[in-house]
């Protein structure tokens, strides 16, 4: 399946018009999970992030960072958090991911599988997510014997988050997805 449908579009239009649909789909992604019920204010699946997993191997890391920026703030309007601290804890963890998700992907392609990359990220997410409610909220050292639970959810998460990605992409190759 092609994208293109017009004669006149350039590639760097069209890679525009897929990226405004990844972070349309990111964003769904993001407000679906945040209706799901879990067992703990600060357990996420990580639905969106298959999308920025995808938008990484596909377009590249700038790309992802774009992506994933843009989901967070859109989703932080849409569901009523933005600039609040849900908002910004949410920025804070996806930018610590992502950097982890673009080192991990960048360097350690010969070590690390996309679900490798994924847990990394979520890690990274989870910690940095963790050690600013720690800081900026709850100050108490009972809070950080927490933080194993927290990791165990990230593990499992990261992995079913990084083999929806391995599927999503080998669908787009199944399909012939071509995208500039």
């Amino acid at each position: 399946m092609t994208i293109s449908h017009t004669q006149n579009a350039t590639p760097d239009n069209r890679k525009l018009v897929v990226l405004a649909i990844l972070v349309g789909l990111g964003v769904v992604l993001h407000r679906v999970e945040a209706m799901l019920p879990l067992p703990s204010p600060w357990v996420k699946l990580g639905l969106a992030n298959v999308i920025t997993l995808v938008t990484l191997v596909r377009y590249g890391f700038s790309e992802a960072l774009t992506v994933t920026v843009l989901r967070i703030f859109l989703g932080g309007i849409f569901g009523g958090t933005f600039l609040g601290p849900t908002f910004f804890l949410s920025l804070t963890g996806g930018l610590a991911a992502m950097a982890v998700m673009g080192l991990v992907h960048h360097l350690g392609k010969r070590w690390f599988s996309l679900i490798g990359v994924s847990v990394s990220a979520a890690y990274a997410h989870t910690t940095t997510i963790f050690l600013c409610v720690f800081f900026f909220f709850i100050q108490q050292k009972t809070f950080l014997q927490l933080l194993p639970v927290f990791l165990t959810f990230s593990l499992l998460t990261g992995i079913l988050t990084g083999i929806l990605a391995n599927h999503v992409l080998e669908r787009m190759r199944e399909e012939n997805v071509t995208v500039p």
